[in-house]
């Protein structure tokens, strides 16, 4: 969602959490939590939460929002 707009790329947790904080600053923290979780997992059940239930439907939405939804592929 950023990548075109800011027009690059990195592979850095970090640094895409930080540019993913300039254009979505008000999810920036929870971002900064999934990139940390993403290195050392947790159990914590507030922040795993945080992360399913608020970043990740909000990410969806703006994912389909800018992409359009995704067809599902066919069963096999």
């Amino acid at each position: 969602m950023i990548t075109p707009r800011w027009g690059g790329w990195t592979s850095d947790l970090n640094a895409s959490a930080e540019l993913f904080g300039r254009y979505y600053p008000q999810h920036a923290d929870q971002m900064r939590t999934a990139a940390t979780i993403a290195r050392v997992p947790s159990t914590d059940p507030e922040v795993l939460s945080t992360l399913i239930d608020d970043l990740g439907p909000w990410l969806a939405s703006e994912y389909a929002a800018a992409h359009g939804e995704k067809t599902p592929r066919p069963a096999h």
